[in-house]
């Protein structure tokens, strides 16, 4: 029986604070729980909180979260990797060192017989015209190559302000999720006449799984305050919530 987990928004910091490392520890345990059950790992983008790969330089904030990974791999876990808007540039250092499967896309995969189709879900939005301009902007080849020609030290600190004005563009009120969470589902339903029986998405930071019938749609949450994930038990897609109790957390709306 095949198992699968889904993560997105965990923002994993480039300095690991108190509070940081105690996120980091309830992930760790989580990554334990996954490594013993030979599951398969999906994450959906925004595991890190912004994340640049260079040719010959690794951030050093994430060494202990590269062997966490690198770990799952040894062990024989498979972890698929969708991009999301804060990890967009996710490159070789992950897919040929940790033998991670990248998805710079949104992807359409077949996993224990049915058809998963997983997307970040930025700029899904009618409305996000602002937030789909910065995208553009923020993953053209010009500015990449120029990107990675700076010194590590000075993209790490250009990297809090990218994050800080893709966060800004695209926070909400918990009145205007729900309504994020209906455009989504809207999307989706397109997606399962084309033929997909589970559609995964995150972004929104706001837990949600819904059923239409024989088809499934779920809205991950995050790991910063829900502590959320998809768990797929060769059956059935749930939401579930990890337990934190060195953290404060928020239930499950």
């Amino acid at each position: 029986m095949e198992t699968a987990y889904f993560l997105s928004d965990v923002h994993l910091k480039f300095q690991a604070d108190e509070t940081e490392t105690l996120r980091r520890n309830e992930l760790f345990r989580l990554m334990d729980q996954i490594k013993a059950e030979q599951a398969t790992l999906f994450i959906v983008g925004d595991w890190f909180d912004f994340y640049f790969e260079y040719r010959h330089v690794i951030t050093a904030g994430y060494f202990h979260v590269f062997m966490k990974l690198a770990e799952l791999r040894q062990s024989g876990v498979v972890i698929h990797y969708v991009a999301g808007n804060h990890d967009y540039w996710l490159g070789k250092f992950l897919s040929r060192e940790l033998g991670i499967q990248i998805h710079l896309k949104p992807v359409t995969l077949n996993f224990g017989g049915k058809s998963w189709h997983l997307i970040h879900g930025d700029g899904l939005a009618e409305d996000d015209r602002g937030y789909r301009i910065l995208r553009r902007f923020l993953r053209h080849p010009i500015l990449t190559t120029a990107f990675s020609w700076l010194h590590p030290d000075v993209g790490h600190w250009l990297a809090k302000f990218v994050s800080y004005q893709s966060r800004t563009l695209n926070a909400e009120a918990e009145s205007q999720l729900e309504s994020r969470v209906q455009e989504n589902i809207t999307y989706a339903q397109r997606v399962f006449a084309e033929g997909a029986d589970y559609f995964i998405t995150g972004h929104v930071h706001w837990p949600r799984i819904e059923h239409f019938g024989d088809k499934t749609f779920l809205t991950i949450g995050d790991w910063l305050e829900h502590f959320s994930y998809g768990y797929y038990d060769g059956a059935n897609l749930l939401l579930k919530q990890w337990q934190v109790k060195s953290l404060p957390q928020r239930e499950l709306p």
